[in-house]
């Protein structure tokens, strides 16, 4: 990860950190709708998931959340925005192109067919990885008449792996930041000697209308 985009997801995770933070009664719902919402053919294509799914890593590892709801959260999204996506394509077949964000931009579908037609059934599985396809390859299965177990088998497994591999950059940055600076967005003081030693120290975080102190 280059430091622009781990500029910008460090961004991202502590606005909705905060914002989940400051809801937490709601923050399974939250990544339920995420998770779900960028899964979805027509919508998935707006919806920041990786930086709400990475802020999920992040609050888990502060402890401010447990993983396991966390991670159930996000996967039932993932799995029954595919599910819906899937069937959107099976009932409305042909319909499909006509409709946006489709209609104004048909290559999204096109480049879909193409992964579909080329990796048949592990299509749903490996599409859930790409960001671009994720949206488009389950609509597409379900318009192409995919088996509906077989589609469900790759939709379960792949969430099961996907979950974690996208909640672990904002684990990893929160550890190794320090989950106060990651989400607050503060930028870590450097190491300070003390005064009449040669004993380094680190300042601790500052506490509010304080200042940093070692």
């Amino acid at each position: 990860m280059n430091d622009a985009t781990r500029s910008v997801l460090a961004d991202g995770m502590a606005r909705w950190g905060a914002f989940i933070e400051a809801n937490a009664s709601w923050a399974e719902a939250i990544f339920f709708l995420c998770a779900f919402a960028e899964s979805l053919a027509f919508v998935g294509f707006a919806v920041p998931g990786l930086v709400l799914i990475a802020t999920g890593g992040a609050l888990v590892a502060s402890g401010a959340l447990g993983f396991w709801q966390v991670y159930a959260a996000i996967a039932l999204g993932a799995v029954l925005g595919d599910a819906a996506s899937y069937w959107l394509g099976r009932v409305f077949g042909d319909h499909v192109p006509r409709v946006w964000p489709f209609r104004r931009r048909p290559e999204l579908l096109e480049r879909g067919s193409r992964f579909f037609l080329r990796h048949g059934g592990k299509s749903v599985f490996l599409a859930r990885f790409l960001g671009p396809l994720r949206p488009v390859v389950p609509i597409t299965a379900g318009m192409m008449a995919m088996p509906h177990h077989t589609f469900q088998t790759a939709n379960l497994l792949s969430a099961v792996i996907w979950v974690p591999l996208m909640m672990m950059p904002g684990f990893v940055m929160a550890k190794g930041v320090g989950i106060d600076e990651l989400l607050t967005g503060a930028t870590a003081m450097p190491a300070a000697p003390r005064k009449g030693g040669d004993t380094p120290c680190v300042p601790a975080p500052p506490i509010s209308g304080e200042p940093p102190r070692c």
